[in-house]
């Protein structure tokens, strides 16, 4: 009986210093991390000027400090028992969880990944403690952790920011409550879940350690007894003694191939513990993962963010030009009626007059005429953008329709006219609205040169598509007014409309083309025209 106590004595001793073991490189990992953390957190704070409080240090070398305390009572003999060393392992989740919230806070875990800072704990909880236990440690955690952010969106608490990763804020409700407690708390379940799946099998290899362990006990025992009967029999009998030692020699043969067995599926133990330590590794990956896949998600909004404000400003434009086009043409068509009578005034007057002598009144009907054709044009300009006809498509060579552009503008002589052709193939257009669109491009380097320069045709093959540029040498386009002038009704001259451009960019683009241009100041400014040299749609 002695010798089975004695047995028993021992395995408990090895089952101490196995978890005290355990326990003691759990806490050295926790040692290792936290002064890498610190180092790295300083060196970020220091170097790279990031908003790191001093708060967070502090919070960091608590920890490391208390991690590195509650090693001496976990070195191998310093504890008596396993139910003293899982009680101050217990002990220490609650400072561990006081401190990682901490650092979550100081942090700003709550738009980026200082939660990761509850992990290790959660994963050593869930692994080197019974289940009961570890889930003990996950519902604290868990309500550590949303009391935090409850405190911070409600204002009861200040929230830090270190990085803000997109235009999502803290402040937004959808972001609290999707990623922190949406996606955090599922993740704190699957990883405590998972973890503790592998501390089930070791709890359940232990059970079963500690259930041939008790049958050992019982059949040394009834060995024992049975040993003690023979050897009152052997004192009477030689052969029977004989028999007894072979009997004996046998059944210490077989408590030997259990002690065996029982080295092999402590090895196997060990085993399982080594895999329980990779998993802890695939799960840090895990995390790194998720906090790459949440970026990519934040940037995925950000960009389709910017792709609607654009779409709506797109559509307040193309409302904003809808209005003004039906103001536009009820406008101009009252204005016709009066202009006609105009017109016919004038020419009567000017029969009337014919032949005087007064140069004075033959200047004011020159001056009435021209400022009539004028109010013609803005007229023509205005009905052009308030209402445009249906394109009419045909073959059409560039450099024939740009010469007859120049022949109908009216250029003065001190502005020369230069042309650069090269070969083409002929694209359908409107003849009417592109020769419109020119001209008005035209006009309007002619009015920018103030009757002294060059004005410059080209026109070139360029991909798919045919390129005309209207060049001038005037004095360019003040970037200040470069983001405005395809808007209607905006003009820097003082007789201008405002619609010249606008008109010449809405014909170019029914013909599927774009318009862009290149100015700089003192030196010039090209239009560039992109006309398609096939067509997919008509109209």
């Amino acid at each position: 009986m002695g010798q089975i106590n004695g047995i028993s004595h021992k395995w408990q001793e090895e089952d101490l210093v196995y978890q005290s073991r355990l326990i003691f490189t759990s806490f050295k990992m926790r040692v290792f991390n936290l002064l890498v953390a610190i180092l790295v957190a300083v060196i970020i704070r220091n170097f790279l000027a990031v908003n790191i409080s001093k708060e967070a240090i502090i919070v960091y070398f608590a920890w490391l400090v208390t991690s590195a305390v509650y090693l001496i009572p976990f070195r191998p003999g310093r504890v008596k028992n396993v139910k003293g060393l899982e009680k101050i392992h217990f002990s220490y989740y609650f400072l561990g969880i006081f401190y990682a919230t901490m650092l979550v806070h100081y942090l700003g875990g709550g738009e980026w990944v200082a939660v990761i800072a509850y992990f290790f704990d959660l994963i050593y909880a869930n692994v080197l403690m019974k289940r009961a236990r570890g889930a003990l440690i996950t519902v604290l955690i868990m309500a550590a952790y949303f009391s935090l952010i409850f405190l911070e969106y409600n204002g009861v608490i200040s929230h830090h920011t270190v990085f803000i990763p997109a235009e999502a804020t803290f402040n937004n409700f959808n972001f609290v409550i999707g990623t922190n407690l949406g996606i955090m708390g599922m993740l704190f379940f699957l990883m405590s879940y998972s973890t503790g799946l592998f501390a089930r099998m070791k709890e359940e290899r232990e059970k079963s350690l500690l259930e041939s362990k008790n049958r050992f006990a019982t059949k040394s025992e009834q060995l024992e007894a049975i040993m003690l009967k023979l050897k009152k029999k052997v004192a009477e009998n030689t052969y029977i003694k004989r028999a007894a030692m072979g009997f004996i020699e046998k059944k210490e043969f077989e408590i030997e191939k259990t002690n065996m067995d029982l080295e092999d599926k402590l090895g196997k133990i060990r085993k399982t513990q080594k895999s329980m330590f990779f998993m802890i590794e695939d799960l840090n990956e895990m995390s790194s993962q998720l906090k790459e896949a949440k970026d990519h998600l934040e940037e995925k909004v950000r960009v389709r963010s910017d792709e609607l404000l654009s779409i709506s400003h797109k559509l307040h434009r193309s409302e904003r030009l809808a209005f003004l086009g039906k103001l536009a043409g009820s406008v101009t068509h009252e204005l016709r009626n009066p202009l006609a009578v105009l017109k016919n005034a004038i020419y009567v007057l000017a029969t009337k007059l014919k032949g005087s002598k007064d140069e004075k009144i033959e200047y004011y009907i020159k001056m009435i005429e021209r400022e009539i054709l004028l109010v013609d044009s803005i007229i023509e300009d205005i009905m052009g953008f308030a209402k445009t006809s249906p394109s009419e498509f045909e073959e059409t060579d560039l450099a024939y329709l740009i010469n007859n552009i120049i022949s109908m503008l009216d250029v003065p002589d001190t502005i020369e006219i230069k042309t650069e052709f090269h070969e083409v193939p002929k694209i359908e257009v409107d003849t009417r609205q592109i020769s419109h669109a020119f001209v008005n491009i035209a006009n309007n380097a002619i009015m920018a040169m103030n009757g002294n320069g060059t004005l410059i045709f080209r026109v070139f093959d360029f991909d798919e598509k045919v390129c005309v540029e209207i060049g001038d040498t005037g004095p360019g386009i003040p970037p200040d007014q470069r983001d405005l002038i395809f808007e209607p009704l905006y003009s820097s001259k003082p007789k201008g409309t405002g619609l010249g451009l606008p008109i010449a960019k809405m014909m170019i683009e029914n013909h599927e083309g774009s318009i862009g241009f290149d100015s700089e100041p003192g030196e010039g400014t090209v239009f560039k025209i992109f006309l398609p040299k096939r067509l997919r749609k008509r109209g």
